[in-house]
């Protein structure tokens, strides 16, 4: 009797891993010869190889494999069904030894973890399962796996049976980090204990994961003395450690972590709410998944972590002796549209027909009545508490809708179009702000120069501060026809006498996609203001198009046409003060998104504008963003003062109210105000 083979049955997870080699037990014939390690399926990623196009040199190929599960994924379909995959990994002495290649596979399953049989019916799956699979190479968006999969062999294993995580050294170069992540695409990998997060946590809606962007605990930046400074810069940026001829690219030592992995019989579970700065003391395991573009650590258990200092401390304190200073803040307020059905606007509430360019889904609008006032008492409060209600607040991303009316019991909505000239959404955030305590704003705004899905910039003033400039049809700014040398066609918005009055010229530049055939897709809005002893202010609020590396003629134009105006104005009225302001959607000088650098805000600094960056980059070059894209800080929004008024500065911060906290989904409530941060700044007046 042949004693060894049920001993090796029963141990199986054992023998799994090779630990019975050499016991006397004759192996039984492979009934699957042809099997291949998922090395061989994977392809070799050589050094100086794309991570990103890497390819399985076996895609469409019909293969038989055999690996450990080491994780289940679930994701939410478009649909909102649940679909289900699994990672699986060569068991080690089967593995093809090849550090350029990865012995890990995503396998796809469908609506249920289970696999297909060879003859029928379906068998169930679990963690540290042994399988021998049939299927067809794919790669889906990216990622290799393994499609129309049948199971021709099944061992029930347990975590016992699971590979130990590989860990994953990254590169500060982000090419060599993508080639090191390609290596590992669907094997069990960890970051060592004390990674930090770079971002908040923040929802991808496309597959209901709850991501978070942290870099691993090797990074010499989680050394810096200064918290604040802990964290990933764009490249130009002064406190950036990539090397110069990396700058384009990025930060390589940065990893997003996922929880697709986290479920159980209750339902999908999330990744913890972080901000900017929390560190995870213990290792990050899980299977590393090729999602929508990134590489994406699909954690196995719930993290511990260890929060910091809030980012929202993070500013440059006002100097003292205040008494007689101007306070003027800049801010994108993300999307804030009411949950009124705007009759006039194709594109504002759920079952519109759409605009121009604009056609479902409305993911920018509030899924309801409280999303939307959730979003105004965040902001209101950031108004108010953090900010010390400004004087003047340039706005940007409101809906650009006036169908309500200002009464004393509140907003009263109607089906009259330009009904009191005043922005629905601003008027509904002035409510919020006297309702906690702070001033009585006024909002003033040029309704000709919202875009196409109804979004505009605008003002928030204090009016026992300032009054609108009164303008007469002979005014040569605010005027019939003002004297701006500025080429091209000028749309029939410059005709109109207004203040704020909106400028918009026809795009004779080179086609870069944009829809709209103006320079601005929504135009730059010049407000002139006058305080009681006769000082005045110039105001120009912009939101430039988005993507600072496309529409790169186009912006450069946008930012054209404000200095020309700036210029203007203070060649008219050298007493008066200018300032430039909003989402410029660029960075400061000398961060560019090319090579050679496209210096698309040029034309403000050669018109002797200064950008208040400057200034907070000399104190406290930490503070210098004002959004965070996977993991990079940077600067979007600015201020351009007139030499005058640049005398006059005593106070530039970006307050970290936003970009550095976590995120919601679409259907839950709010939890931040805006993706952006504001800008403010301080003036001796």
């Amino acid at each position: 009797m042949n004693f060894c083979k049920p001993l090796c049955f029963r141990v199986h997870a054992v023998l799994l891993f090779g630990l019975l080699a050499g016991a006397g037990c004759r192996p039984a014939a492979d009934p699957h010869p042809e099997r291949i390690p998922i090395g061989t399926i994977q392809g070799q990623v050589l050094p100086g190889a794309s991570g990103l196009s890497h390819r399985s040199p076996m895609e469409g190929a019909t293969v038989t494999v055999r690996g450990v599960v080491h994780q289940i994924v679930r994701w939410r379909a478009s649909a909102g069904h649940s679909l289900y995959g699994m990672m699986i990994q060569d068991l080690p002495k089967e593995a093809d030894g090849d550090p350029y290649t990865s012995d890990g596979l995503f396998v796809y399953l469908g609506g249920l973890p289970e696999v297909r049989l060879e003859d029928q019916g379906h068998q169930p799956v679990a963690v540290g399962d042994v399988v021998t699979l049939r299927g067809v190479v794919r790669e889906r968006y990216g990622q290799t796996e393994l499609a129309d999969a049948t199971l021709l062999r099944h061992v029930g294993g347990g975590p016992d049976a699971l590979p130990p995580p590989v860990p994953l050294h990254l590169s500060a170069n982000l090419e060599e980090t993508r080639r090191i992540l390609e290596r590992h695409e669907g094997m069990r990998v960890k970051l060592m204990p004390g990674a930090a997060s770079v971002t908040g946590s923040f929802p991808n809606e496309r597959n209901r994961d709850y991501q978070i962007w942290v870099t691993p605990q090797e990074n010499p930046i989680l050394k810096r003395e200064q918290v604040p400074a802990r964290r990933l810069f764009r490249g130009a940026h002064v406190l950036s450690d990539v090397p110069k001829e990396n700058w384009l690219s990025g930060h390589g030592m940065r990893l997003v972590l996922g929880s697709l992995g986290l479920f159980d019989g209750s339902g999908d579970l999330y990744l913890p709410q972080v901000t900017t700065g929390t560190v995870f003391p213990e290792a990050l395991t899980g299977g590393l998944q090729f999602s929508f573009g990134q590489y994406v650590l699909q954690v196995e258990a719930m993290p511990e972590f260890r929060g910091g200092p809030s980012p929202a401390s993070w500013r440059i304190p006002a100097p003292e002796g205040g008494g007689n200073r101007l306070r003027i803040a800049t801010y994108n307020i993300e999307n804030l549209y009411d949950f009124v059905d705007n009759p006039f606007h194709g594109c504002d509430f759920p079952g519109n027909p759409g605009c121009p360019g604009v056609r479902e889904p409305w993911n920018y609008l509030p899924p309801s009545e409280d999303h939307f006032r959730a979003q105004l008492r965040i902001v209101a409060r950031q108004i108010v508490e953090d900010l010390e209600a400004p004087q003047v607040i340039l706005v940007q991303e409101i809906e650009n809708q006036d169908i309500g009316v200002l009464t004393p019991g509140g907003m009263v909505y109607g089906g009259v179009d330009d009904a009191d000239g005043e922005l629905d959404a601003l008027q509904e955030l002035i409510l919020e702000i006297v309702a906690l305590g702070g001033p009585v704003y006024t909002s003033a705004v040029n309704r000709n120069s919202g875009d196409n899905r109804g979004i505009i910039v605008a003002y928030l003033v204090q009016a026992d501060v300032f009054r609108p400039i009164h303008p007469d049809a002979d005014h040569p700014i605010l005027g019939e026809n003002p004297a701006i040398d500025i080429p091209g066609e000028p749309l029939p918005m410059i005709h109109e006498v207004a203040n704020p009055k909106a400028f918009n010229y026809v795009y004779t530049g080179e086609p870069d996609g944009d829809m709209a055939a103006e320079i601005f897709s929504r135009a730059v809005q010049v407000f002139g203001v006058e305080a009681a002893d006769g000082r005045r202010l110039w105001f120009l609020n912009n939101h430039f198009s988005a993507g600072p590396g496309r529409r790169v003629e186009r912006r450069t134009w946008q930012a054209r046409v404000n200095a020309r105006i700036a210029q203007r104005i203070m060649d008219l009225y050298p007493e008066d003060g200018v300032i430039v302001g909003g989402d410029l959607n660029m960075f400061p000088r000398p961060d560019d998104p090319l090579d050679p650098p496209s210096d698309q805000l040029g034309p403000l600094y050669r018109a002797g504008l200064f950008n208040v960056v400057d200034w907070v980059m000399e104190r406290d070059p930490a503070n210098a963003y004002s959004y965070v894209f996977q993991g990079d800080a940077n600067v979007l929004d600015h201020f351009f003062l007139s030499p005058g008024l640049t005398s006059k500065l005593v106070l530039a911060t970006y307050l970290h109210l936003n970009a550095d906290f976590p995120a919601a989904f679409r259907d839950d409530l709010p939890i931040r105000g805006s993706d952006h941060d504001p800008l403010l700044i301080e003036l001796d007046w």
